[in-house]
């Protein structure tokens, strides 16, 4: 799809292209950010991770959620529309139609290597700004990169699995999620 370089975008127009189009595109701050079709790979890592998550969460009054679920971040100084890989929402979270308005407790960001540079700065930096609990960056080789969001401001860590610092016993090893 081609769209002008630089433009910056209405909330408005972003909204007609989000249905004109089979993308998911991002709006972030008059900028829009298209994602084309995930590879095999991708989706494989998605799906064992949401496998994990929603055994641990079964009976919860936690959800998870996947790709095709937007989260809005609206306020007097940003307007973020974003389509994370993976997220958590409890039962303290708000909807605005098919849309969620409050931060997930967890996200989980599969990144392709044409969009790596999204997830590491500009998401990472939404996402610590409206207090997303936990944010994890998964290369599709299993590498992790945990931040945990300690007085407002991520603390990273790298391992070879993932350990929630909010669901006691939420453990996922980088075998489980290449399976």
């Amino acid at each position: 799809m081609h769209i002008e370089e630089d433009k910056m975008f209405t909330i408005e127009e972003y909204e007609k292209l989000q249905h004109k189009y089979k993308y998911n595109i991002e709006f972030i701050n008059g900028e829009v950010v298209l994602h084309s079709k995930t590879s095999v790979k991708h989706n494989e890592i998605v799906n064992n991770i949401q496998f994990k998550l929603m055994s641990y969460l079964d009976n919860s009054k936690c959800k998870v959620y996947t790709e095709q679920i937007e989260l809005k971040f609206h306020n007097d100084k940003d307007i973020v529309n974003v389509f994370p890989d993976i997220f958590v929402m409890c039962e303290d979270a708000k909807k605005n139609g098919e849309s969620f308005v409050s931060p997930p407790k967890i996200i989980f960001e599969v990144v392709s290597p044409n969009y790596s540079g999204h997830d590491y700065i500009t998401k990472l930096q939404i996402y610590q700004r409206y207090g997303v609990l936990e944010y994890v960056i998964v290369e599709q080789t299993g590498e992790m990169i945990q931040y945990n969001l300690v007085d407002g401001v991520f603390k990273p860590s790298i391992n070879e699995y993932y350990s929630s610092n909010i669901f006691e016993g939420l453990f996922i090893t980088t075998e489980e999620i290449l399976k």
